[in-house]
């Protein structure tokens, strides 16, 4: 119960009290994707796409758009480790800027349905705990913590990505053709992963599925 608890507080913004804990991580689509994607369909119900999607956006703290500016700017930068220092640099660059107006902009155009944000962000945080499985950091942090967390437990997030196939078969397979394409890009280029990458994946994976989603 306390990693649960952990992971609610580190990925909403629930006022949740608890320590970093980061040993049940593999539950992510489980506990978080719930909470974030299904009020986020309630308000859809009630308010539309563009003020559920920023209720989306505003549960998960902000965090997963933080990292994919940092990532997009840092893609940038062809030297590995000047892109890495820029990948660190507080200050958003014009790439980051572009990658996170355009992610925001193609979901809100792309959303019709409340069933979208609910599975997208299923699909997001399931597609996240299976390539961070087998992703390597190439930095002490946050994001090693995780990965170190899910190695060799991407079986256990399975499930959750087959609930949406279920529902969405062409749309997962696209959004997870996509997110893979994308992820290896940034994972090629830095040298491995850490938190914004990882950031990154879980913006973009939520994105693509929405997108997709709404064209098969």
């Amino acid at each position: 119960m306390r990693c649960l608890r952990a992971l609610v507080s580190f990925f909403t913004i629930f006022p949740v009290k608890a320590e970093l804990d980061f040993s049940c991580a593999w539950a992510l689509p489980y506990v978080v994707a719930p909470l974030t994607g299904g009020l986020a369909a309630l308000a859809f119900f009630y308010l539309g796409p563009l003020p559920s999607y920023l209720l989306l956006l505003l549960l998960t703290g902000l965090n997963h758009l933080d990292g994919l500016a940092d990532t997009a700017d840092a893609l940038m930068v062809r030297e590995r480790s000047r892109a890495r220092q820029v990948l660190e640099d507080p200050r958003r660059g014009t790439a980051g800027i572009f990658a996170v107006v355009a992610s925001v902009a193609l979901a809100l155009f792309y959303l019709k349905s409340p069933w979208q944000l609910l599975f997208a962000e299923l699909f997001s945080k399931a597609v996240t705990v299976i390539l961070a499985s087998f992703s390597r950091p190439f930095k002490e942090g946050l994001g090693s913590t995780f990965i170190g967390s899910v190695k060799r437990k991407w079986p256990l997030a399975v499930p959750a990505l087959a609930v949406v196939s279920i529902e969405y078969p062409w749309a997962t397979l696209c959004s997870t053709a996509l997110s893979l394409f994308f992820y290896y890009i940034a994972y090629k280029h830095l040298g491995g992963a850490n938190g914004d990458v990882l950031g990154y994946l879980l913006e973009l994976s939520r994105v693509f599925f929405i997108v997709s989603s709404a064209r098969l």
